[in-house]
C-alpha cells in the first residue's frame, strides 16, 4: 500500500524532471493539502524524496503528468485532501466529479474506494 510521504514524493520528483529549477505550484499545493511540508523534501542524485522516507517511489512520471495536467489547482487539492482523509481514516466528504475523476486515473488508493 502506498504511503502519503510516497504520494507526494513520487509527484515531486515527476514535476522535478519537468522542470529542473522550480517545484511545480500543483505539487506545492499538494505537499500543503496533506500536511507535508515543502522544507522536508530534499534532492538526491536529482531527484526529491521526502525526510524520514525509507524506500522512494519510483513514479511513472509520463503518466502522472500527463493525468495531473487535465486538472486545475482546486480539483487537485480537493482530490489529495480527500486522499489524505482516507489514510487517515478521517471524515469522508463528498468529492466533485473531477476530483473523483483524479483519484480513479491516479490509480493510487484502490483499497480506499
Amino acid at each position: 500500500m502506498i504511503t502519503q510521504k510516497e504520494m507526494v514524493s513520487a509527484i515531486y520528483n515527476c514535476v522535478k524532471k519537468r522542470e529542473k529549477h522550480l517545484i511545480d505550484e500543483k505539487a506545492f499545493l499538494i505537499s500543503l493539502s496533506v500536511g507535508i511540508p515543502i522544507d522536508d523534501f530534499y534532492e538526491v542524485d536529482g531527484r526529491l524524496t521526502y525526510r524520514g522516507l525509507v524506500n522512494g517511489y519510483v513514479a511513472d512520471c509520463e503518466n502522472y503528468l500527463s493525468i495531473i495536467d487535465k486538472y486545475d489547482e482546486k480539483t487537485i487539492l480537493e482530490a489529495s485532501i480527500y486522499m489524505f482523509n482516507l489514510i487517515r481514516r478521517g471524515v469522508h466528504g463528498k468529492l466533485n466529479e473531477r476530483a473523483s475523476k483524479l483519484l480513479s486515473e491516479l490509480n493510487l488508493f484502490q483499497g480506499y474506494s
